[in-house]
């Protein structure tokens, strides 16, 4: 066969003779909601900036996007900082003023300032309000400072209706009054690891969650406090960062998994409903020599299927051992140290630590 002498025009495609293209750009033929779907799930830096010089369709292409991820690298007191932190609000603020939608559905937001200045402040709080709206499903703040009480968390975030998750990790300064209005009747995850916080607001926060399913909470906290754990969850890990004790109140019927550390248990401690907990961590101390509050925690774990403790106190400990016997005799127990013991329902997997 003679070959064609026919050359193909700039931006023809290759035939290979079966009837389909070799350099056949697939990606450009896929409709933009599709594209802006897949633009989502980069940071919107390169969306915007890197994506353009992939083909000229998509220098507008990210106006159109919904979901927003804002990443400044946080040095703490290095020279360039303050500078650095303005670039990053030039870049923030020309991309939310130039979208074409107005609705937001998530929103991840990491930077962070050594000296807190009123800039910063501003800028935070504007690009929080921005993302509030009926749309938002899913935001995540990660913001951090070296001084003073940190970012100050609006208000208007907690009355979004329709938010799903909400992540807050760093300096973020959260302080609710029981007068305020706060209503989160679809949130269903909640992660605070934002250090020094008021225990009185984390309860008021979670007293408006009335189908949370995922829990973390990992803070410290200045005064004894009372925190009700929503009766929807199915998964809670709580960590105390330094040691004063909170009063925990758990009745959770559908809870599968527990996980407590460094927690200091008193007497005000109300536990029950965990039946359906399989799996539970538990790294607990103790100022006392009573094992009441452990006692009624194990009891409350009756379908417990893999079980980890550590206690800090050895003597606790060493009852401990004769009390876990008493409550779960289906259970091998294997000492690993005088402070740490594993538990675990033969012919499971055993719990390395």
């Amino acid at each position: 066969m003679k070959e064609s002498s026919k050359r193909r025009k700039p931006g023809e495609e290759e035939d290979d003779g079966q009837g389909s293209n070799t350099n056949k750009d697939r990606l450009s033929s896929l409709p933009d909601s599709l594209l802006c779907h897949i633009l989502s799930f980069l940071p919107t830096k390169t969306s915007v900036c890197t994506m353009s010089l992939v083909s000229h369709r998509y220098l507008h292409l990210w106006k159109h996007l919904q979901d927003f991820d804002f990443y400044d690298v946080y040095y703490p007191d290095s020279d360039e900082e303050a500078e650095n932190f303005k670039d990053f609000a030039i870049f923030v603020n020309a991309v939310l003023s130039m979208r074409s939608t107005r609705d937001i559905r998530k929103m991840r937001l990491s930077c962070g300032q050594s000296q807190l200045d009123s800039f910063a402040e501003r800028s935070v709080d504007t690009w929080i309000r921005t993302a509030v709206g009926a749309h938002l499903e899913d935001l995540h703040l990660a913001l951090f400072s070296s001084e003073g009480e940190g970012f100050k968390l609006p208000l208007p975030v907690l009355s979004c209706t329709n938010l799903l998750s909400i992540s807050l990790c760093g300096e973020i300064f959260v302080e609710l009054e029981q007068s305020w209005h706060v209503c989160l009747p679809s949130l269903k995850t909640l992660q605070l690891e934002i250090g020094n916080v008021d225990v009185n607001s984390v309860d008021i926060l979670l007293s408006a969650c009335p189908i949370l399913e995922t829990l973390e909470l990992s803070f410290s906290t200045e005064s004894l406090a009372k925190l009700r754990v929503p009766s929807s969850l199915k998964s809670f890990k709580f960590t105390i960062e330094n040691d004063t004790e909170v009063c925990l109140e758990i009745d959770t019927p559908g809870l599968k998994y527990l996980s407590l550390t460094n927690i200091t248990f008193g007497n005000a401690t109300s536990i029950g409903n965990l039946h359906n907990v399989e799996e539970a961590y538990l790294d607990a101390s103790s100022e006392s020599e009573s094992v009441d509050p452990l006692l009624t925690l194990l009891q409350a774990l009756s379908g417990i299927k893999r079980l980890v403790f550590r206690c800090y106190a050895a003597k606790v400990s060493e009852i401990f051992i004769m009390l876990v016997y008493y409550i779960f005799k289906k259970f091998v127990l294997i000492l690993v140290s005088p402070l740490v013991v594993v538990v675990y329902v033969p012919k499971e997997e055993i719990i390395r630590y």
